[in-house]
């Protein structure tokens, strides 16, 4: 009996199967070649290994970052803390912690000290000083001033303190700003009752006055040896090198004997 011709269906799949080897034979002898490793893998490697991370507690804040890049590392944040005068702007903490490991590169934050949070504080110190020593007594401490209030004030010379807030004794907080209230002068006469006799003397240099002192007894002892009385009211007109009286009091000399 004489064969019929292969059907097509037949032939394709001879086709396909013999594609299928070939391709598994080429796949065979190429893939070694084309998937083996690079070279250069392991410098990277070596490249990428951790690093310690210095101690830098205690170093100031330039030599901290010095030290820090010198490791290969990265200065991230500087942030500030409050403690001891005794390492005031030192590094007092970091993160990561000293002798951790960590990557090339890695961020390393650094926390130094500012300081105390309260200060010393004297405000009754700053009082008849001009507004700029009380200023710079005011920095000395280690505070800020927030700025001046002016006041006329009959015996105080313009630029002096008169008043200080807050009335805050022996320490204060670094976060708390300071105020001076300072004198705006007077045009007039002065006030010089209540005055000592020898404020009363500087306040007339001052307003370029010439005092005639004169004394009249007093039963009170806490008048004694200050202006009780001026015969030129505070604020009157008056012209530089004139004279003013003033009237100082003086205790009996029988006062408290018995």
């Amino acid at each position: 009996m004489e064969e019929g011709p292969v059907k097509p269906v037949f032939r394709y799949s001879i086709l396909a199967l013999s594609a299928a080897i070939l391709a598994f034979i080429a796949g065979t002898i190429l893939a070694p070649s084309i998937f083996r490793t690079p070279r250069f893998i392991s410098s990277i490697g070596a490249a990428s290994a951790p690093v310690t991370v210095p101690d830098v507690t205690g170093l100031s804040r330039q030599d901290a970052q010095r030290s820090i890049e010198s490791a290969s590392l990265i200065l991230a944040g500087q942030w500030s803390e409050y403690g001891p005068m005794e390492s005031m702007g030192s590094v007092i903490r970091q993160d990561p912690p000293p002798g951790a490991m960590t990557p090339r590169g890695a961020p390393v934050n650094i926390f130094w000290n500012i300081g105390p949070l309260y200060r010393p504080y004297h405000p009754d110190s700053l009082v008849g000083l001009y507004a700029v020593q009380a200023e710079e007594e005011i920095a000395d401490w280690q505070l800020y001033s927030i700025g001046r209030s002016w006041v006329p004030h009959p015996s105080v010379p313009e630029g002096m303190v008169i008043g200080v807030c807050p009335r805050q004794y022996d320490s204060l907080s670094v976060t708390t700003p300071v105020r001076l209230l300072v004198s705006t002068g007077w045009d007039g006469i002065p006030r010089f009752v209540g005055l000592s006799v020898a404020n009363a003397r500087q306040v007339a240099a001052n307003s370029n006055l010439i005092p005639v002192i004169e004394e009249r007894v007093t039963g009170d002892i806490l008048q004694d040896g200050m202006i009780i009385e001026q015969m030129i009211p505070a604020g009157s007109r008056y012209t530089p090198g004139d004279s003013i009286k003033l009237v100082v009091g003086k205790i009996d000399n029988e006062w408290g004997n018995w």
